[in-house]
């Protein structure tokens, strides 16, 4: 099956998630990048600000298609409870287009409502959901997490 996994990582966190997940599916990969820049404080409070209020983010065109694989893995981090601006926009600009879709995330707070948000944006159900709390990532925990996500995608 041909798979891409894409994100949107600010600190980090989602792109290590994204790379151990490629590497467990054998998957393409896509980052998204942000016109915007996000770093430090003032960034931080942007990007929660252009998330509440459902600001999609002015993106690079994306260099691969999704429509050319069988399944589209989605990852963001979770900005202010919800999608992250960026992957907000990936979502928006091939809604209705995406082949199977399956997200994942990476929070430290709430994140209850942000695989539903995630699948209005694009247009579809996920196959499947992972979320990998902060800690979990510091701890190595979120290693299992992933290889158990990769196999449900694989069945």
């Amino acid at each position: 099956m041909r798979v891409l996994v894409v994100h949107y990582s600010r600190t980090g966190n989602t792109e290590k998630v994204a790379a151990e997940l490629a590497q467990a599916l054998g998957a393409d990969t896509e980052t998204i990048i942000d016109h915007k820049n996000r770093k430090g404080p003032i960034g931080w409070l942007t990007a929660g600000r252009d998330s509440t209020k459902k600001i999609a983010a002015q993106i690079d065109e994306p260099k691969k298609d999704p429509s050319a694989y069988e399944l589209v893995v989605i990852g963001t981090p979770v900005w202010a409870w919800t999608v992250s601006a960026p992957v907000l926009a990936y979502l928006n600009r091939f809604s209705g287009k995406f082949p199977e879709v399956a997200f994942f995330l990476t929070y430290d707070g709430n994140m209850e409502k942000t695989f539903d948000e995630m699948a209005a944006a694009a247009g579809r159900k996920p196959k499947a959901t992972l979320a990998i709390h902060a800690k979990e990532l510091k701890s190595g925990e979120h290693v299992e997490k992933i290889k158990q996500f990769a196999a449900k995608l694989s069945a």
